[in-house]
C-alpha cells in the first residue's frame, strides 16, 4: 500500500512539474524504452544539448561481508545521444580502489549495458558484449575500468548498470545531481544502520527534494538475521541544467548540486562509541604527531654545511637572509610538479634532487628554524581542488601547504617550493587561496587569507614620435612588480630561446623590437625592469594618419562574450595597472579626431578604469590607468561585468587622427 501511495504521489509531481507538455515524463523502468525516449530529436529546456540524461538512479545500502560491513552502490543510468558529438557519452570509465598490500578493495560486479535504436520503425537493442569492458591500473591505489557501448549514434537510447562494493565501509562516496549534460530525472537513496552516524551536507544552486525519515533495517550476519533501526534518506533532482566549466572558475565541483555524507561516528552495541568529529584544534594536533607531516617539522637541516657558506649573519635584512636560504635550497632540489601534503625522508629528496612542494618545503622549514628565523606550514585546499568546507573540519580537504615565515613580529611573507618565477608572497596563483591554517604548536594555529598578499603592479612609460610616413618611433620603460614580473619570467624561461621571446613580444605587441634590455629577469626579486626600442606602423591614408594613442594595448577584445552566465566569475588576484604614453606629432600635421577621456567602473568601484587625453602643441599625453580590487563576481554580476570589460576594450581600440595641413 504504502509503495504504491509513493508511485502515485511520484506520478502526480511529474505530471506537474512537465505539465508544459514540450518535455518527456522520466521512465525509471530499464531494458523497456518507451517510444517516447526512442524517437525524441531534442530536449525542450536545452536544445543546444548533444545528450540528456534521461534518469539515473543511485542507491547505497550496507551489507555483512565476511567479517565486517561493506557498502553496496548500484547505478543506473539511461542517456538519449541527441547529436553525434553526445556519442562520446557512450564511453564510460569507472573509477575504483584496489589497495596494495591490504586487504581493502572494491568491486564492481553486474555490468550490463545496451544501445537502443529505431530500424524501419522497429526498436533494435545491441547489448554490450565482455570484449568491449577493460581494466587499467591508473597508480598503485586506483583502477578504473572502461567500457564502450556499440552501435551508438545520433538518436541512440542508451542504458547501463552496475554494482560496486566497497569494503570502505566508513566513507561514502559524494554523490552528484549534475554533469556537463542536462538531467532530466536523478535519485540518490541511501539507507544507513543505526550504528553510523553521518552529517550530511547539501550544496549547489539547484533544488533537490529531499527526505529523512527512519527505517528498519535487516543484516545477515554469520547466517542470522539481524532486525536493527536506520535512516533512510532520499533526493530527487528533476530538470537540472547542464553544469559546463567556463572560464574564470577554478573549481566546478564548488558550484555543483552534490550532497555529501560524512561520518560523525561508530556506535556498535557493546563498544564504547568511537567519534570521527574532528575540531580544526584536533586535526592541527593530529597533523603534527604525523610521521610524514609532524615529524618532518622537526628534522635537522640537512643543509646546515652548505648554509654555513652563505654567511648569512653579514646579512641585516631578513628579506635577504630568506631569499638566500631559498636560493640555496631551490639550487639542490627541482620541483617535480607535484603538489603534496606530506613528505619523503629529505635525504632521498636531496640525493633525487627532486621532489613535490611539500617535500621543497618541509627543508625550507628546517633552514629557515636554523637561521633564527620562524616558519610554519599554512594547509589549504588549492584553488583548483575545491574550496575547504565552512560547515565542518575536514582533513580530507587539505591536499597541501606553503610556507608562512615570520617576515617582522607582526608580518608574515609566504613561500612554496613550486615557485620558479616568483618571489616573497608571489605565490603561484592556485595557491593563493582565501582560507589556509597556518599549523602552529601550543594552539597558536590561525586562518589566514591569502587571494590579496603581494604587489602585483604594472607601470609602462612610453615615449615616441610619429613621421609623417606613419612610423611610430620610441622607448617603452616598464616596470614589472608581483604576478606581473612572474608571468613575464615564466614567458622567457619557457621560450626556446631569447630570439624566440623577442620575436613572440613583438608578434604580441604588434611591433617591431629594434632593442630590448630587462633588469633582474634572472634574480630571485620583487620587480623586473624592462627598456625596450621599438618601431610600429600606423595606417596612412590620403592626408591622413590613423594611430591608436594607446600604443601598447592593455584590453583588446573582452575575455565575457556569452550573452548569460550561469557560474561565478573568479579572478586570480588583485592588480594594479599604469599606462603613460608621450606622443610627438610630426610638423606639417594636426589632430583631427581623438578619443574622449573616459571612466568606467563598476558601482561598488571594485573595478575601475580611467583614460585620460590631454593635448599641448604638437604633445599628446594619455594617462591610462586600471585597478582590480575585487575576486569574485556572482553571476547576477555578470552583465555589469561584461559592460565595463566591453566598454574598456572599445576605449582600448579607438583612433586618433591626424590631418595633413
Amino acid at each position: 500500500m504504502k509503495n504504491a501511495l509513493l508511485s502515485l504521489l511520484f506520478s502526480f509531481c511529474c505530471l506537474q512539474l512537465f505539465a508544459d507538455g514540450q518535455t518527456i515524463l522520466p521512465n525509471l523502468k530499464f531494458g523497456k524504452p518507451t517510444m517516447e525516449e526512442l524517437t525524441m530529436t531534442t530536449y525542450a529546456p536545452d536544445s543546444n544539448a548533444t545528450a540528456v540524461v534521461l534518469c539515473k538512479l543511485t542507491n547505497v545500502s550496507y551489507k555483512w561481508g565476511i567479517e565486517s560491513f561493506r557498502l553496496s552502490y548500484e547505478y543506473k543510468v539511461k542517456i538519449k545521444i541527441l547529436k553525434p558529438e553526445g556519442t562520446s557519452y557512450a564511453n564510460v570509465t569507472i573509477p575504483y580502489y584496489e589497495l596494495q598490500n591490504n586487504t581493502m578493495k572494491e568491486n564492481i560486479i553486474g555490468l550490463n549495458a545496451s544501445a537502443y535504436n529505431m530500424e524501419n520503425g522497429k526498436m533494435v537493442r545491441t547489448k554490450m558484449k565482455k570484449d568491449m569492458v577493460f581494466k587499467e591500473s591508473v597508480n598503485e591505489n586506483q583502477m578504473q575500468l572502461k567500457f564502450s557501448i556499440p552501435q551508438v549514434k545520433a538518436g541512440t537510447l542508451i542504458e547501463y548498470e552496475y554494482r560496486l562494493e566497497s569494503d570502505f565501509f566508513f566513507s561514502i562516496d559524494s554523490w552528484k545531481a549534475q554533469s556537463d549534460i542536462p538531467t532530466l530525472y536523478t535519485e540518490y537513496d541511501v539507507t544507513i544502520p543505526e550504528y553510523f552516524k553521518f552529517n550530511t551536507e547539501m550544496h549547489g544552486a539547484e533544488t533537490l527534494k529531499s527526505t529523512n525519515e527512519a527505517t528498519s533495517f535487516s543484516l545477515s550476519i554469520g547466517g542470522q538475521l539481524l532486525q536493527c533501526s536506520g535512516t533512510h534518506l532520499n533526493f530527487q533532482g528533476v530538470q537540472l541544467p547542464a553544469l559546463k566549466d567556463d572560464s574564470y572558475v577554478w573549481c566546478l565541483d564548488d558550484y555543483c548540486t552534490q550532497v555529501n555524507l560524512e561520518l560523525l561516528g561508530i556506535d556498535f552495541p557493546g563498544t564504547l562509541y568511537q567519534s570521527f568529529t574532528k575540531s580544526w584544534e584536533q586535526i592541527d594536533e593530529s597533523l603534527l604527531k604525523d610521521t610524514d607531516f609532524g615529524s618532518r617539522l622537526k628534522m635537522n637541516n640537512p643543509l646546515k654545511e652548505e648554509m654555513a657558506a652563505l654567511h648569512l649573519e653579514q646579512m641585516k635584512e631578513t628579506d635577504e637572509k630568506i631569499c638566500a636560504i631559498y636560493t640555496l635550497l631551490k639550487n639542490k632540489v627541482r620541483w617535480n610538479e607535484k603538489y603534496s601534503l606530506y613528505g619523503k625522508a629529505p635525504k632521498q629528496i636531496l640525493k633525487e634532487g627532486t621532489g613535490s612542494n611539500a617535500d621543497i618545503n618541509f627543508i625550507l622549514i628546517s633552514m629557515l628554524k636554523d637561521a633564527g628565523i620562524p616558519a610554519y606550514p599554512a594547509v589549504m585546499s588549492r584553488r583548483n581542488m575545491g574550496i575547504i568546507p565552512y560547515s565542518h573540519p575536514s582533513l580530507q580537504k587539505l591536499n597541501t601547504f606553503v610556507v608562512a615565515i615570520a617576515h617582522t613580529d607582526t608580518t608574515l611573507v609566504y613561500l612554496d617550493g613550486s615557485i620558479e618565477d616568483g618571489y616573497l608572497s608571489v605565490l603561484p596563483p592556485v595557491l593563493m587561496t582565501d582560507r589556509a591554517r597556518i599549523i602552529a604548536p601550543d594552539n597558536r594555529s590561525q586562518w589566514v587569507n591569502l587571494t590579496a598578499i603581494g604587489t602585483n603592479q604594472l607601470r609602462s612609460v612610453v615615449k615616441a614620435d610619429i613621421s609623417p610616413e606613419g612610423v611610430i618611433a620610441g622607448t617603452r620603460e616598464t616596470l614589472y612588480a608581483g604576478q606581473y614580473a612572474s608571468r613575464l619570467r615564466n614567458k622567457f624561461r619557457t621560450a626556446k630561446d631569447s630570439t624566440d621571446f623577442v620575436s613572440k613580444l613583438a608578434s604580441e605587441e604588434n611591433v617591431q623590437v629594434k632593442a630590448l634590455r630587462m633588469d633582474g629577469r634572472s634574480l630571485f626579486s620583487p620587480q623586473v625592469r624592462e627598456f625596450m626600442e621599438f618601431e610600429k606602423q600606423s595606417t596612412v591614408n590620403d592626408q591622413f594618419i590613423y594611430i591608436n594613442p594607446l600604443i601598447f594595448l592593455h584590453v583588446s577584445e573582452s575575455p565575457f562574450k556569452q550573452s548569460e552566465r550561469k557560474l561565478p566569475v573568479e579572478f586570480p588576484y588583485v592588480d594594479q595597472l599604469s599606462l603613460t604614453v608621450n606622443l610627438t606629432i610630426p610638423e606639417g600635421y594636426a589632430v583631427d579626431e581623438k578619443p574622449e577621456s573616459q571612466r568606467i567602473q563598476t558601482g561598488d568601484e571594485k573595478v575601475f578604469c580611467r583614460y585620460t587625453i590631454t593635448q599641448q602643441g604638437n604633445q599628446i599625453s594619455l594617462r591610462y590607468l586600471f585597478r582590480l580590487q575585487k575576486l569574485l563576481f556572482l553571476h547576477t554580476d555578470y552583465s555589469e561585468l561584461q559592460q565595463l570589460w566591453e566598454m574598456m576594450a572599445k576605449k582600448n581600440n579607438e583612433m586618433m587622427v591626424l590631418k595633413k595641413l
